[in-house]
């Protein structure tokens, strides 16, 4: 009886880590198909871990900033938001159209972000190891000048 108890417990534990991962997931793609549609979007990068969505990067105004952070709020299944938003101006260029693409990317690795500065791409945040290989090759095939690696594996 005690195996079939551990058992069950072992199952729920894995399905219920699964499902967070899934919905930090779906939160990362919601966010990244309303970031290449929102202009707001451009200079933010953004993380999503256990629900919980980390904003970084610039907007051009404070109304900026304050539309980005309702807009990560009003996603299903959002439970907080850390807006580390500072407020200087945004560039939109040549680097938009490859940090879309990044972003795409990225979308399936919640945990990850990256800045795209000067056609170079600078990656953060933690990934599985078993997606780094693909993931950089998906990022290299954008044919940016360089990549440079900074994800923590887990």
């Amino acid at each position: 009886m005690n195996g079939k108890v551990v058992a069950i417990a072992l199952v729920i534990v894995v399905a219920f880590t699964s499902c967070k991962q899934n919905k930090d997931t779906a939160i990362k793609a919601d966010l990244t198909a309303k970031a290449k549609k929102e202009k707001d979007f451009a200079g933010v990068r953004f993380t999503v871990e256990n629900g919980i969505v980390t904003l970084a990067g610039e907007c051009a105004t404070e109304k900026s900033r304050s539309t980005v952070e309702t807009t990560v709020k009003g996603v299903y299944a959002v439970k907080d938001v850390v807006n580390n938003i500072m407020i200087a101006p945004v560039t939109i260029g040549t680097d938009q159209q490859l940090k879309q693409g990044v972003d795409s990317i990225l979308q399936n690795c919640p945990a990850a972000a990256a800045i795209t500065r000067d056609s170079v791409v600078y990656l953060e945040g933690t990934v599985e190891a078993t997606k780094v290989r693909e993931l950089m090759d998906a990022i290299r095939s954008l044919k940016p000048n360089d990549v440079q690696n900074t994800l923590v594996t887990k």
